[in-house]
């Protein structure tokens, strides 16, 4: 509409309304189209719509937006109206999100491209289909699947719409195919549900797509693209650019590199989150801590409004043992003969995992430059923390509150999170030498972040905060889980 007059959407003139029909029209599928020129098959369509949207209660949904603290589907990076998140397993997380995270492969919404659309990112290629449909029915999966269509339409395309001054209602699609085998793409229950949900996209949320980009698409790739293809619109077909192994230049083109994942052929590491950019328990790139993880931590507090800083700290020997030989969880009463809490729980003479050896040559402790670390902490309420965590050595103050002492190693930067949504989880990599460590947390200022400021009454509840400190030798050791896998 550039260079017309400003339209009176009260009162407009046929000319008007011609011109809003056409600019409609270009934007619609062919087939949407048809119905545009068939009124039967127009209000057809538009009641199984309306139909479909009642019956499956999908205005129902609960998504997470700035004003409410319902949790994020799916992972997410780089937005304002919510925090960056994983999908960690507290109680306001439904089994299904659990399982889409540990099977789907890892996915992310992550970032926006040149034009302001924002990006989906899904590894495609490491999906476990034998685990996803042994533990998800159908429902569910449409069911988690439309919820994310939900998100996207009303809390992400706003704040894209925000952001660039004009109306952003399509996304751009990210498939990494990279560890695609012949029995997914036989997988018949697979191809059918994939059949089955880009036909209902097509009609429930047509016109989403930006541009897909299916890189990595190993030969066995074109066998599923010859069927694919004959269930989509000539329009949808011209959007979906197939790129080979590690061919990410047209990738370039559209995606700022401080917008695209280092392994997509971009600068962007999302360095202060766990997996990164996107991540993926089937890369065991992150932990995957259990529900009863997240049920009962080590330590409460409150913040509030008045009373807005919390900090904790305490010194340590990152490889003391404790009397026993055993390990202890980190700020717990329990002490080395040297006074220093035993939160790593290895002794001088014991190699260290192989998670954390720089090369496949096994290393002792002492040849490891950093201590991985695990923060774990909710909030009851708010509208978001801000976490800070310094590393300082013997003999510095320790005040309370941010610090910008020249004594400070930054290992967490300030960063704005959301624990009143959902539990959040930060791997923290501490410097291998004995200090102080220190945990700093303050609510959110009034220019952080997008949700609502309390009214008066709401701003004398105090936060209930509460958080655990754990080195993740004790963390695997606790839960039985695989060793963390790091670039």
């Amino acid at each position: 509409m550039a260079g017309r007059s400003s339209v009176d959407l009260d009162n407009p003139t046929p000319e008007q309304k011609a011109d809003a029909i056409a600019s409609l029209r270009e934007q619609l599928s062919d087939e949407l189209n048809a119905y545009c020129n068939d009124v039967s098959l127009s209000a057809a369509m538009a009641n199984e719509w309306y139909e479909w949207r009642k019956s499956a209660k999908i205005d129902d949904i609960k998504i997470a937006e700035s004003d409410n603290t319902y949790p994020t589907p799916y992972p997410i990076r780089g937005y304002n109206f919510v925090a960056d998140a994983n999908i960690v397993a507290g109680p306001q997380i439904k089994e299904i999100q659990l399982k889409m995270a540990k099977y789907f492969g890892g996915g992310c919404w992550h970032k926006r491209d040149k034009e302001g659309h924002p990006i989906y990112i899904e590894r495609v290629g490491l999906v476990n289909l034998k685990q996803l449909f042994r533990t998800c029915t159908s429902a569910e999966i449409f069911e988690f699947h439309f919820e994310m269509q939900e998100f996207l339409n009303r809390s992400i395309f706003k704040e894209c719409t925000q952001l660039a001054g004009r109306d952003i209602h399509r996304q751009v699609v990210i498939f990494d195919m990279d560890g695609l085998s012949i029995g997914m793409v036989s997988h018949i229950q697979a191809i059918n549900m994939l059949r089955e949900m880009l036909s209902k996209d097509q009609l429930r949320y047509p016109e989403y797509m930006h541009r897909t980009f299916v890189v990595n698409a190993p030969a066995i790739f074109l066998t599923l693209w010859k069927l694919v293809k004959s269930w989509l619109d000539p329009r949808a077909i011209s959007k979906i650019h197939i790129l080979g192994k590690n061919n990410y230049k047209e990738l370039l083109e559209h995606i700022p590199a401080e917008n695209l994942p280092a392994f997509l052929g971009g600068t962007c590491r999302c360095s202060h989150m766990p997996g990164g950019c996107v991540p993926c328990i089937a890369k065991s790139n992150i932990i995957d801590l259990p529900r009863k993880a997240f049920l009962s931590l080590r330590h409460q507090t409150q913040i509030s409004y008045s009373e807005p800083r919390h900090t904790y700290s305490f010194d340590f020997s990152p490889y003391a043992a404790s009397e026993d030989g055993s390990s202890s969880a980190i700020g717990s009463p329990t002490t080395t003969g040297s006074g220093y809490a035993s939160w790593f729980g290895m002794m001088s003479n014991r190699s260290a995992s192989p998670r954390r050896s720089t090369s496949s040559t096994e290393k002792t402790p002492f040849d490891i430059k950093f201590c991985v670390v695990y923060l774990r902490f909710t909030a009851d309420r708010g509208r978001g923390v801000v976490v800070e965590v310094l590393w300082r050595a013997f003999g510095a103050a320790v005040d309370s509150g941010f610090s910008d002492n020249n004594n400070d190693v930054l290992v967490y930067p300030e960063t704005l999170l959301d624990p009143q949504r959902a539990p959040v989880l930060l791997e923290l990599k501490v410097p291998n030498r004995a200090g102080n460590l220190v945990f700093n947390w303050r609510v959110a200022n009034f220019d952080e972040g997008q949700a609502p400021f309390p009214d008066a009454k709401e701003a004398r509840v105090p936060i209930q905060l509460e958080y655990s400190i754990d080195a993740e030798e004790d963390l695997l050791k606790e839960f039985n889980l695989p060793p963390v896998l790091r670039d």
